[in-house]
């Protein structure tokens, strides 16, 4: 009886850990597209304060970091508050370490930090027009990221779940 209990506990251990493993896949799966629609808020309201507030640059990313809201938000307050402190970092190796800081706290991908780094190169570097461009051109990526996340998420949440259940059956029948 006791050796009955003890398998029986076994594998609803098993099963639990994988159901949580495959949970936790599709949360990603599910929270990226926000997370990339959130970016590309924040990037909005940078591209309007550059374009028509003439805001100084610390200042504007932290609107578009309240605009954005956490943890995306993070980034472009990390890059404000880095700007603000000085040090003689330009607004590009800011923008670098605040996606760096900012790398585990997101579900952002290496083709979203690859926009945002080629953004941050020119930000606060350029002429007003260059920037809006440079803005605009890395709007039209992450909203290209976000419709291949929204067509990832239709695609493979609901199998990382199922998946996860199904390895913890598949698991406890071959170890039973």
């Amino acid at each position: 009886m006791d050796r009955l209990l003890a398998k029986l506990i076994g594998s609803a251990l098993i099963i639990g850990a994988t159901t949580c493993a495959g949970w936790a896949a599709a949360a990603r799966y599910a929270k990226r597209p926000a997370q990339l629609r959130d970016l590309q808020t924040g990037l909005a309201i940078l591209q309007t304060e550059v374009e028509y507030g003439a805001t100084p640059l610390p200042e504007a990313l932290e609107r578009a970091a309240r605009a954005a809201g956490p943890p995306v938000g993070a980034i472009f307050a990390e890059c404000a508050s880095r700007l603000r402190r000085g040090g003689g970092a330009t607004a590009g190796e800011a923008l670098e370490a605040a996606l760096d800081a900012a790398a585990g706290a997101t579900y952002l991908g290496p083709e979203e930090l690859s926009a945002m780094r080629a953004l941050g190169a020119v930000l606060g570097a350029s002429g007003r027009a260059d920037q809006i461009r440079h803005l605009q051109l890395a709007r039209r990526r992450l909203e290209a990221e976000e419709a291949r996340a929204r067509d990832e998420r239709q695609r493979y949440e609901r199998m990382a779940r199922y998946l996860g259940v199904l390895s913890g059956a598949a698991l406890v029948l071959i170890l039973v």
